[in-house]
């Protein structure tokens, strides 16, 4: 019932931030809310979603969850890639805006795709001026996965700021937005219609101070530190533990 609240803040802040919205790659988000949020800009003009799980994929084209994705994954402009992200790369076209919708990095092969070896190939595709941004996990109770992904951007060039929404039914959520080039967030409103994002969408990148104090407590993932599942399962102790 409280999709949006996520989705909005997944997609919106990149798309607003980006000069140009032509070509728009999706990786994971086979459920179609986040193509449901791109498509609402008439600029763009392809959406590429690469989900690996077909019964996902699946579910998303039949009633209910189609009525609630605005049948997204049947508009013309999107083309599902029914693979293994790491086999969508390298390609030869390049996208103004990706999202990054992985599941958490709960396990050493989800992890994988949160190391900046992963990241360097995708931002291969991305464009000049053009916008990445990834789901980064619970700010409350995974800070150190959450600032791990951030030091991952980070450790590749990409200038990057962190943000987060509340989410009701999993409390603050968190994300990371990089480009190439240094950019002020929340500068522009969103230009198309929804329901939960602020006006000012630099309010979603004031974190609190406790957040921002779990900063330096972590470190960059690579393949050859994969560091970020074991965060995870260090935060989920934590997090029961409080």
């Amino acid at each position: 019932m409280d999709e949006r609240f996520y989705h909005e803040a997944l997609v919106h802040p990149a798309m607003t931030m980006s000069p140009n919205r032509r070509n728009v790659l999706i990786l994971g988000g086979g459920d179609g809310f986040a193509v449901r949020e791109v498509l609402k800009y008439k600029d763009v003009k392809t959406v590429d979603l690469v989900e690996l799980d077909p019964q996902i994929i699946k579910v998303a084209k039949r009633k209910p969850i189609s009525t609630l994705n605005h049948r997204s994954l049947f508009d013309k402009r999107v083309k599902v890639h029914q693979m293994d992200a790491k086999l969508f790369f390298p390609t030869s076209k390049s996208y103004q805006v990706i999202i990054v919708d992985f599941p958490d990095p709960s396990d050493k092969m989800i992890s994988k795709l949160y190391t900046k070896d992963f990241f360097k190939r995708v931002v291969k595709s991305l464009a000049p001026g053009g916008m990445i941004v990834i789901q980064s996990n619970s700010t409350e109770d995974m800070p150190r996965v959450y600032w791990s992904i951030h030091h991952t951007l980070k450790s590749i060039s990409m200038k990057t700021k962190s943000y987060f929404v509340y989410v009701p039914s999993f409390g603050d959520w968190g994300f990371q937005i990089a480009s190439f080039k240094n950019f002020i967030p929340g500068r522009k409103k969103v230009p198309v219609p929804n329901q939960t994002l602020p006006k000012n969408l630099s309010t979603l990148f004031k974190l609190p101070s406790e957040v921002l104090e779990s900063k330096n407590q972590a470190l960059p993932n690579s393949l050859k530190n994969l560091r970020l599942y074991k965060y995870y399962h260090l935060d989920q102790k934590s997090a029961v533990a409080r």
